[in-house]
């Protein structure tokens, strides 16, 4: 019998990005791979991390889990550096242990890293095995930081003095340069370095895999296999094998989250479902505007809502962010709203709920796909990081959202005016713009579905991964 062929990959740290990764690990050991996942120390990771790689590995007996040895020394020089610096370090750190665990298998015939762990490339290229970045945002992003490095250094200044005047980029919407990652506006720092070197890697890698799906984000897709998207190197090769989407869902009614059993109750497609990611929080005076919009909107609501940092460390107790919403607000909304604090929803099964008519979200990537795959169309409140690059995509291309009124640009106050105004917008059932979304919305369902199924543009695309492992 034949040795199945390995892939080893190394993920991030952020659940984010590692979530999908092991749901591609998964994919892997459903089709005949062998997998080995590569990770830092457990005393240098997080809780959720260690929590997530052990469900992941209960959850997949034949998955094979390697820690990687500590670095020699901490380096407290970092302790007050950018969180993206203190990453690559981290990423750096790893090299020497994962030279010796590549060394040491019988056979390796992929290395798999994190977008951001471009640096490991060079690992892989050392010892001779073909060197891949998992890519967990979607493919019109690759484009733009693909290009990034030659657009910056002809840019001749900061890209912070452009403004909101439009940019563009192959195979992407034209957007306003504020849209841009933050880390690239200002060119007199050590992150907008630090973050171009690893953009610029990105083109040594063999393969990129990246968690979207042709029908999504086919414009994009073709820009960087036509080479329109880098200037000296060929561009690797791009294999969308997305949706990569962590499924979960209770199978006894006991284990279902209250939230689900609320939904059970509301009328279909009526509920209009608010939250901005695991991380991701707005000002106490957003959550005021925000809690009077929605009253102001008289529809039915479920809010995720997460309290600042700095109040959540202070008040301790999940409940306490009930205490920044208006007086009152939860007794007048009784019935058609409903307020969750908890640190985690099922949100899949919250947006695949019948009841659910619209999602507003912050357009991490994750939830941008949640959607898309669900055919819940989005109100766009973008907050940090590509999350403004999504929006644009999302709503210019795509056609599955909308953006939320009254904000263009980040630190803007969105009032209740602007969110009741948004709302009803995306609610109204008779408007001719919410039945062109709804349209898109249910189109990409099925595009979305049928990418895995056999024969589908992602299935087609793993097996030509494989087939280049050969």
């Amino acid at each position: 019998m034949a040795t199945a062929r390995r892939v080893v990959l190394i993920p991030g740290q952020s659940i984010s990005h590692l979530t999908p990764m092991m749901e591609f690990a998964a994919v892997c050991l459903r089709r005949g791979l062998a997998v080995t996942v590569a990770v830092p120390d457990p005393t240098l990771t997080s809780p959720v991390f260690r929590s997530t790689i052990g469900r992941y590995a209960s959850r997949l007996p034949s998955l094979s889990v390697h820690s990687l040895p500590p670095p020699p020394a901490h380096h407290h020089s970092l302790d007050t550096a950018h969180p993206f610096i203190r990453m690559q370090a981290a990423f750096r750190s790893q090299a020497p242990g994962l030279r010796d665990l590549l060394r040491s298998l019988p056979a390796v015939h992929a290395l798999v890293a994190d977008m951001f762990a471009a640096y490991l490339l060079d690992v892989a290229a050392e010892v001779g095995v073909p060197g891949h970045l998992f890519y967990c945002t979607g493919a019109a992003n690759l484009t733009v930081f693909l290009e990034l490095p030659s657009f910056c250094s002809g840019s001749g200044g900061n890209l912070k003095d452009l403004g909101d005047a439009p940019v563009s980029f192959p195979g992407v919407p034209t957007m306003p340069a504020s849209h841009l990652v933050d880390a690239v506006l200002d060119s007199g720092t050590d992150l907008y370095a630090a973050v171009l070197d690893v953009f610029g890697r990105m083109a040594a890698a063999r393969g990129i895999l990246v968690n979207t799906f042709e029908a999504l984000e086919g414009s994009a897709v073709a820009a960087i296999r036509d080479g329109r998207c880098l200037r000296g190197p060929a561009a690797p090769r791009v294999y969308c094998v997305g949706p990569l989407i962590a499924e979960g869902g209770a199978e006894k009614e006991e284990e279902r989250h209250p939230c689900l059993r609320w939904l059970d109750a509301q009328p279909e497609g009526s509920v209009v479902y608010i939250s901005f990611g695991s991380r991701c929080t707005v000002s106490l005076e957003q959550i005021r505007e925000m809690a009077k919009g929605l009253e102001m909107s008289g529809h039915r609501f479920l809010w995720v809502l997460r309290a600042p940092p700095a109040f959540a460390a202070a008040a301790g107790e999940p409940d306490a962010t009930l205490s920044l919403l208006p007086d009152g607000f939860l007794a007048r909304t009784a019935g058609r709203g409903l307020v969750v604090t908890a640190s985690w929803v099922p949100q899949m099964d919250v947006l695949r709920h019948a009841s659910t008519g619209t999602f507003i979200t912050h357009c991490g990537w994750n939830s941008t796909l949640e959607a898309a795959a669900t055919g819940v169309p989005m109100v766009c409140w973008p907050l940090e990081a590509e999350q403004w690059m999504n929006k644009v995509y999302i709503v210019e291309e795509m056609k599955v959202g909308v953006a939320v009124r009254g904000y263009n640009k980040p630190g803007v106050l969105v009032t209740a005016d602007n969110v009741d105004a948004t709302v009803r917008q995306i609610m109204d059932m008779e408007s001719e713009g919410r039945r062109a979304v709804v349209e898109r919305a249910m189109a990409v369902k099925e595009s979305a579905a049928a990418a895995w199924k056999e024969g589908g543009s992602s299935c087609v695309a793993f097996v030509e991964f494989v087939k280049q492992m050969e």
